[in-house]
């Protein structure tokens, strides 16, 4: 399947589970799925572990149908239309209530990269796309110290099926979350900092991140930005790493 294809389809899949709310919401009149979801462009593609980059500009397409129990797609593609990685989180809150909320999720997923292929017919070579393989799970609580900070700790682990990929990969990270500050008028900003660990198979590494989150009152667009520090790592990375992104969310 070419890149383009692949990337058509993925939006018909998105708008196709976007136009099936009505449909699946009559069930029940009144117990409605809730959709919402993001879009986001940014300069440079970085992954849910921040230290881990596509390496150009990306856009990722999220959406979110559920409550209690969520189905949480999550399309992520370089701006030439190339499949970056497709995650099918499937998301259970165990607890949530306003003081502390704990999450469990396991997806799915693919890893795309472009490699040259024989052509047995011609002897020549093109470029080809290869889907990689992974399955993972992950641990969310947070605790609310007062309405507008909250901390937190996420662990993300995962197992990838091709040799061409990390065989175990773990990411734990201590965050916090300062939502709604506000700056002046309707301008509010939002902060989660976090220090982390990464291990791929053999490596490791020790992190600090940050995501800054800028908006306006009713207004459904973001500027945003990831900044991502090395502390100690064996890992290569580059350091420091960061983006600037244009988010639209949206909730039907």
């Amino acid at each position: 399947m070419t890149h383009s294809r692949l990337f058509k389809t993925s939006i018909l899949l998105i708008v196709f589970n976007i136009l099936a709310y009505p449909g699946l919401s009559q069930g029940n009149s009144n117990e409605k799925l809730d959709v919402s979801g993001s879009i986001s462009v940014m300069n440079e593609g970085i992954s849910t572990v921040p230290s881990l980059a596509l390496g150009e500009p990306a856009a990722i397409f999220n959406l979110s149908i559920g409550k209690r129990f969520r189905f949480e797609p999550e399309l992520r593609f370089s701006l030439e239309g190339k499949p970056w990685s497709f995650l099918f989180w499937f998301r259970y809150d165990i607890v949530n209530h306003d003081k502390f909320s704990f999450r469990i999720g396991a997806h799915p997923a693919y890893s795309f990269r472009t490699v040259p292929a024989l052509i047995d017919e011609t002897n020549q070579y093109e470029e080809i796309i290869e889907a990689r393989r992974f399955l993972a799970g992950d641990l969310n609580t947070s605790y609310s110290v007062t309405e507008n900070f909250d901390v937190g700790f996420y662990y993300l682990g995962g197992h990838g099926f091709e040799s061409s990929v990390p065989d175990q990969t773990h990411y734990l990270s201590l965050y916090s979350s300062i939502p709604n500050i506000s700056l002046f008028n309707d301008l509010y900003m939002n902060l989660r900092p976090q220090v982390y660990y990464l291990k791929i198979d053999e490596i490791d590494g020790f992190y600090v991140a940050s995501s800054i989150a800028l908006g306006m009152i009713d207004i459904p667009f973001t500027f945003s930005t990831t900044i991502n520090k090395v502390i100690d790592s064996e890992i290569e990375n580059d350091d420091p790493l960061w983006n600037i992104s244009l988010n639209y969310s949206f909730r039907l």
